[in-house]
């Protein structure tokens, strides 16, 4: 790290809930669902009841968000992950992108082949929160 940026403040994100999420989901299910209607209504009924299962299975799997209430943390060019009492060091992907409405959050851990991500929306968590956060993946860069 930069001495430049070395007495940067420390970040710490809570994520929270989002009705944006939850209305993105809304939005989903009704795609779908239309999809299952059109595909019965063309004359494929065995395939429209063939892929209401997993459509349904799929839609209830990203129903809940397993990420709300982790918190992400940065201080003196460490980042960290806190997940259900456990703190684990990550290092941030350069596929993460910080958007105004949107922040995409993906790392790697020190153990091969572990890793995750994380979506967090204008109110996933405090704006002041998001802002230095969008501020630390620009830096990152």
């Amino acid at each position: 790290m930069s001495g430049k940026y070395s007495d940067s403040p420390a970040l710490r994100l809570t994520v929270g809930k989002s009705t944006v999420r939850y209305r993105l989901h809304c939005a989903l299910a009704l795609c779908v669902l239309s999809s299952l209607c059109l595909l019965y209504a063309r004359g494929y009924p065995l395939l429209a009841a063939l892929l209401l299962l997993p459509a349904s299975l799929l839609l209830w799997r990203l129903r809940r968000d397993g990420m709300t209430g982790a918190v992400v943390c940065w201080k003196a060019g460490a980042w960290s992950v806190e997940r259900e009492g456990r703190r684990r060091p990550v290092h941030i992907s350069p596929r993460s992108i910080a958007l105004p409405w949107v922040i995409y959050l993906a790392w790697r851990e020190p153990a091969p082949g572990a890793g995750g991500d994380l979506w967090l929306f204008a109110d996933s968590a405090p704006r002041p929160q998001l802002r230095g956060l969008r501020v630390r993946l620009t830096l990152e860069r």
